[in-house]
């Protein structure tokens, strides 16, 4: 009788054993694909696209892009906040490193959110769970500035989480995406039509971070009256971050 009882406790004992080690492994913070520490530091190749002859030509520029973690503070809500520091060398230079740029990076328990320019994006949040969805840009007043306007009403979707990554022959075993944003209008293989693409793509790392990116902004304006050859507007541009290193 006893042994009967003994054994059926042990499906319910394993049972409860599981489910607690699921609840354990559910929850897997944002800072998890975000770390940061002073001295921390990554490289990456940089492609711009840039438009030429009044916006009648695309050309890609290659530089290489550092950025350092350069000091933490407590900012005015309570969230450790490093700032970064960006520098640039050109592809063929390996000792002259010129800083253009630096931005903050703010980490809660709740997500991660770099300010740059200005502008906060919330990049990640916790948990990190495939097909979560949030407004990543929504702490940005776009209807107020009109260049901005395209940031609008964007949802970031956590995808391929935990799935490895290879770029520039590094490989990182568990990585997640960030779509952030697919839209295009028109067509743009036909340039006699106008047509808008709005692209934004993030890859992070686990334990490292940010490993690739890309980001286009473009809108084409086909020919007419004033201007026979169509043009891009201003304001147009493609950036595209992919990892050469890091500490």
């Amino acid at each position: 009788m006893h042994y009967r009882i003994f054994i059926l406790f042990i499906p319910l004992i394993m049972l409860i054993s599981c489910e607690k080690e699921t609840e354990s492994l559910s929850f897997t913070s944002a800072s998890t694909y975000f770390p940061l520490n002073k001295g921390k530091s990554i490289i990456y190749q940089l492609d711009s696209t840039v438009y030429l002859n009044l916006g009648t030509k695309k050309q890609i520029n290659t530089s290489i892009i550092r950025e350092d973690v350069d000091s933490s503070f407590i900012d005015n809500t309570g969230r450790l906040t490093f700032k970064i520091t960006r520098s640039r060398r050109q592809k063929d230079d390996t000792t002259k490193w010129f800083p253009i740029k630096t931005y903050l990076v703010a980490q809660s328990n709740e997500a991660i959110e770099v300010v740059e320019d200005n502008q906060r994006y919330i990049k990640l949040v916790s948990p990190v769970i495939a097909a979560t969805k949030w407004k990543g840009n929504a702490k940005i007043n776009t209807s107020g500035n009109p260049a901005l306007l395209y940031l609008d009403n964007w949802d970031y979707t956590y995808m391929n989480v935990g799935t490895p990554s290879n770029y520039n022959n590094n490989k990182f075993p568990d990585c997640i995406t960030v779509l952030q944003q697919n839209d295009t209008i028109g067509n743009p293989a036909n340039k006699s039509f106008y047509f808008e693409i709005n692209y934004a793509n993030e890859v992070y790392a686990k334990q490292i971070g940010l490993i690739f990116k890309e980001l286009y902004h473009e809108i084409w304006q086909p020919p007419n009256g004033n201007n026979n050859t169509g043009y891009y507007e201003a304001g147009s541009f493609g950036l595209k971050y992919t990892i050469i290193s890091h500490n």
